[in-house]
């Protein structure tokens, strides 16, 4: 590959990149039905047409902040339960992470695309592809760590990693509604799992 060619395609990921940005940015400032292509173009401060020709439509463009937002933060999640240290710790360490991913803007633009998806198949598919992902990452987390702690549940692993998923979720939509604490002690519930997951390692 020539250097002018490798030139092409660095300058073509960092628009893409820019591009993403922008319409990260825009979904959180007007949401989902502010989000058109103009606007995030404008925003990225690029030409419509790099838009069109990155993403092809506004349901891509989306579909593709979704997916990088997504890939970014089940990396840092697989990276967390790959180190040595007790489940409870890492637990603990997921937990604080909700807040973390409040405060980024990721919650809001998980639930934005999932809201648009109700009435839109293609970014339907694309929510769950990626909880898909978190829930294969947690079956296999708790498959190996019953095994080893020799955990018996009247759940199968994938069934435990549907009640996690569904208990962040829960949490997430109604923290971004502005739900409180003293009327549905989320962080009650999460800190409750942690403990027992660390009574059940102490045996």
């Amino acid at each position: 590959m020539s250097s002018t060619t490798d030139g092409r395609v660095v300058r073509g990921r960092s628009t893409r990149l820019k591009i993403l940005e922008a319409a990260r940015a825009t979904l959180l400032d007007k949401g989902t039905g502010g989000a058109s292509t103009r606007s995030v173009a404008d925003r990225a401060g690029v030409p419509l047409s790099l838009v069109h020709y990155h993403f092809g439509s506004k349901q891509e463009l989306l579909a593709a902040v979704l997916e990088h937002e997504n890939d970014l933060l089940l990396a840092r999640q697989r990276k967390l339960y790959a180190a040595p240290g007790p489940l409870a710790e890492k637990w603990r360490t997921a937990c604080a992470f909700l807040d973390e991913d409040l405060r980024s803007g990721y919650v809001r633009v998980l639930w934005e695309l999932w809201a648009a998806g109700l009435a839109d198949e293609l970014l339907a598919e694309r929510w769950r592809a990626a909880m898909g992902g978190w829930r294969e990452l947690l079956e296999s987390v708790y498959a190996a760590w019953a095994s080893e702690h020799r955990i018996t549940l009247p759940l199968s692993p994938r069934a435990v990693a549907a009640l996690i998923t569904n208990i962040f979720q829960g949490a997430e939509v109604e923290l971004l509604a502005g739900v409180r604490e003293r009327e549905a002690p989320h962080r009650e519930v999460l800190e409750a799992i942690g403990a027992l997951i660390e009574r059940a390692e102490a045996g």
